[in-house]
């Protein structure tokens, strides 16, 4: 300590051997008594003079204890690359001038932690050493880089105010894989961006660089590197945009593999009591359908590779049928589709695999906005297979529905031909399910019951199930 009277007092020993003509800096670092413990730093490689007259040679020495590793940026160039506590870099010969410094993490030069100005003008010919010193937690001594001169005098380098650079243009992009077989890597120019990636599932929206050129790459799973891509799809995406990217169609066959793209993508619905619900078609041999609940047509005239949406529709329980594109009496099969818990957010819904019967079956899935898929449980799809419930009324006759506008109440009336079970459902415009009676099997002739519901003022649909034919009505509640 400084009111030492001789080496005895030492409170530290570096036993060294310096070797004859060789320059040394050495820096006394760490904290005595603590963590990193105090020691003396030592390079050989030290520098009276620079390699020019209108030279400065600078070394930098990183001693600040709790600062993570740094770059030191000028003009966009990285000066210092990658300096831990601890570590000497240089020298570096530059010309004698005055620099903006700027020092960044280790491995993110777009993140400016402080600026300084080095002004060294006046050095040409000699040499400095910067030394990162005091603590970047702000304990005392706080952090400050500082320059020691050749010549033994030192001064703290002037803060100056950094401006961050605006944000890097970029997109927000969420992947499907829709295409049957096989199990893929997706490359994004030559960096990995999707490791075996599974039919029917779906990546989070994840953010991609915008306005440049990028190259999609798919390969199979065993891949190395993005030269066994067996497709390449060149990109280049829109600042600010979101998109939903679906692989689809056959690798090898026909409808030829593609990467399908809409730019128009959400991760979030319209309010907090809606969900936002984008459709595509991606069943290779399926036709054009239409996608129908309550009677309404919510998807009209899909074909394969289209997409249709987004629709922002109340956060229930829907069931939702599949019917030919000019055909909504004939019903192809229906689903469930229970986005009751999905209030304020969006998804996918997805026409995956062959109606033919070909493996993978046909299945309409989900891809939610965080990256989750599960398939729509089936409400109905006769004879083990595909199947038609036509909207007939054969076994029907006179129906009645009654008072009609109502408040809360109905009587339906009518007589059946043959025995059938009966369920009666009733849904809003927007098809929302608001009730569902089951009145259970029923015997051919008169049948008449009471559908009691409560709903807001508006227009309904009534559907009468009887087996396997139906009908709908519309009603009107008034309170």
């Amino acid at each position: 300590t400084s009111d030492s009277r001789s080496a005895s007092d030492a409170i530290a020993n570096f036993p060294i051997n310096l070797e004859a003509g060789k320059t040394y800096v050495v820096v006394a670092s760490g904290i005595v008594g603590g963590s990193p413990g105090f020691n003396l730093e030592i390079t050989d490689m030290g520098a009276e003079t620079a390699d020019s007259p209108d030279n400065v040679g600078i070394l930098f020495y990183h001693g600040s204890p709790d600062a993570p590793t740094v770059d030191i940026v000028t003009g966009g160039n990285v000066l210092i690359d990658d300096a831990s506590y601890g570590d000497f870099a240089g020298y570096l010969n530059v010309p004698a001038a005055s620099y903006d410094l700027d020092v960044t993490p280790g491995n993110d030069n777009s993140t400016i932690v402080a600026g300084y100005t080095a002004d060294l003008s006046f050095w040409g010919g000699r040499t400095a050493v910067i030394f990162a010193s005091g603590f970047l937690s702000g304990d005392d001594s706080a952090f400050e880089p500082w320059v020691a001169l050749s010549t033994g005098g030192t001064f703290p380098l002037r803060a100056r105010t950094v401006t961050p650079p605006p944000p890097a243009p970029m997109a927000r992009v969420q992947v499907i894989h829709n295409s049957p077989s096989p199990t893929v890597d997706v490359y994004a120019n030559t960096d990995l961006l999707l490791n075996d990636f599974e039919f029917r599932t779906a990546t989070p929206f994840i953010d991609v660089p915008a306005g440049v050129e990028i190259n999609l790459g798919v390969a199979t799973s065993d891949s190395q590197s993005s030269m066994d891509a067996i497709a390449n799809f060149p990109v280049t995406l829109e600042d600010g945009k979101t998109y939903v990217v679906v692989a689809s169609g056959i690798v090898g066959g026909m409808p030829a593999f593609n990467l399908e793209i809409f730019d128009m993508g959400a991760e979030t619905s319209n309010s907090p009591d809606n969900v936002g619900i984008l459709f595509y078609h991606g069943s290779p041999d399926a036709p054009t359908v239409d996608i129908v609940t309550g009677g309404n047509v919510l998807i009209d005239d899909a074909s394969y590779g289209d997409f249709a949406g987004y629709l922002n529709i109340p956060a229930a329980s829907y069931e939702l049928s599949v019917t030919p594109g000019n055909d909504n009496s004939t019903i192809v099969a229906t689903y469930a589709a229970d986005v009751s818990g999905l209030g304020g957010g969006a998804g996918v819904i997805f026409a995956s695999g062959f109606l033919s019967g070909n493996m993978p079956a046909f299945e309409p899935w989900v891809a939610l906005a965080d990256g989750t898929t599960f398939a729509l449980p089936v409400v109905q799809r006769l004879n083990g297979n595909v199947g038609t419930r036509t909207n007939t009324t054969t076994n029907f006759e006179n129906i009645t529905i009654m008072p009609n506008p109502t408040s809360d109440e109905l009587t339906i009336r009518t007589t059946l031909k043959t025995d059938a079970p009966v369920l009666v459902e009733m849904y809003s415009m927007m098809g929302q399910l608001v009730k569902r009676k089951d009145f259970g099997s029923q015997t051919a002739g008169y049948f008449e019951d009471n559908f009691e519901f409560n709903a807001a003022n508006g227009s309904y649909i009534l559907r009468i199930i009887n087996g396997d034919e139906s009908t709908t009505k519309t009603i009107q509640v008034i309170k």
